[in-house]
């Protein structure tokens, strides 16, 4: 995808086929992703041990409920509140139609670079959420690192259900396939995200 993230020393030239996925350095959610917020609770970041199999994978919970909300990261000045205000006004960032094909409904529009805030609106079902972790979708079709871990900004020790939301300030412009991986004390899931970050 475009606005991939700076090549890791053992990753092939180019991705042409699954085997040469299992080559692939996981990436490191961090050069994206300045700062990550679920439910008022910062994440934390670490290596993971199960982001890519932690066991049975189950169907993912989660839905997106609502369009995502740009604010400016700078509250005292008023031009950038201005501009994040007028923003809004004039992007669509999310299409919730029905009649829109499932997947295309992953698909967000999400302002960087460092001076704004957006607030994703994901809905966690009806189970409470326990863990979460976020992370670049395709780590998981790695072996990760030369450990096995893949790097995440994880949640651990929550209860989530209904309507939450995610704020996350992103670093770089680009397409990036998102993971959050959810664990409920039972199940295990995945749900993808297209975040198209644009200026």
């Amino acid at each position: 995808m475009n606005g991939s993230l700076p090549a890791q020393p053992c990753e092939p030239a180019m991705v042409g086929n699954w085997t040469d996925y299992q080559r692939l350095c996981p990436s490191d959610p961090r050069d994206l992703v300045a700062y990550a917020v679920l439910d008022s609770n910062v994440g934390q970041f670490g290596f993971s041990t199960n982001f890519i199999e932690p066991g049975a994978w189950t169907a993912s919970p989660l839905a997106i409920s609502n369009a995502p909300v740009v604010s400016a990261l700078e509250s005292d000045n008023q031009l950038k509140v201005a501009d994040a205000n007028q923003w809004n006004f004039l992007n669509q960032t999310w299409n919730g139609s029905s009649a829109l094909a499932i997947p295309a409904g992953k698909f967000l529009f999400l302002r960087g670079i460092n001076e704004w805030d957006n607030r994703l609106y994901i809905d966690f079902g009806g189970t409470p959420v326990t863990d979460v972790q976020l992370s670049l979708m395709m780590n998981a079709a790695t072996r990760g690192d030369k450990q096995g871990t893949v790097p995440v900004i994880a949640w651990t020790g929550l209860s989530l259900s209904g309507e939450k939301t995610l704020n996350v300030v992103l670093r770089q412009f680009g397409t990036y396939s998102i993971g959050l991986w959810t664990f409920d004390g039972a199940n295990y899931g995945m749900f993808e995200m297209i975040w198209q970050v644009v200026p």
